[in-house]
């Protein structure tokens, strides 16, 4: 994906108008289109603008070619162990609470077998 390409899509991307990025890079919006159809070049300093704008390392902007395939790959499965990790999460929850629970029935039956011992010792 060119330059011009990226800048489209992540202004569609994140609902902005040619106006709003053209006023916040204090150009007119022609001259913005001009950069996102690819008919005049981005200066550098317009280009470090942008990457602060979407708050992306410059290189983003740059690279041609972006790995879509395999950073949507990482970001589910860094969806599927977040999940992973919430069901781990509540399964050790609940094994603490049955934990307790059972902690609180043996100082309970403790309890007992002392009185029951202390009964038999008079």
């Amino acid at each position: 994906m060119s330059i011009h390409q990226k800048l489209i899509a992540l202004r569609k991307q994140n609902g902005y108008t040619q106006q709003q990025i053209a006023d916040y890079l204090g150009i007119d919006t022609t001259s913005y289109g001009r950069l996102e159809r690819g008919e005049r070049k981005i200066s550098t300093e317009r280009l470090e603008l942008l990457a602060v704008y979407y708050k992306l390392p410059v290189h983003e902007l740059l690279q041609k070619e972006k790995n879509t395939i395999v950073t949507q790959q990482i970001e589910t499965n860094n969806d599927d162990f977040f999940e992973y990790l919430k069901r781990e999460n509540q399964i050790l929850l609940n094994s603490i609470s049955a934990k307790d629970k059972q902690l609180e029935f043996l100082i309970e039956l403790n309890k007992e077998y002392k009185e029951i011992l202390a009964s038999k010792k008079k």
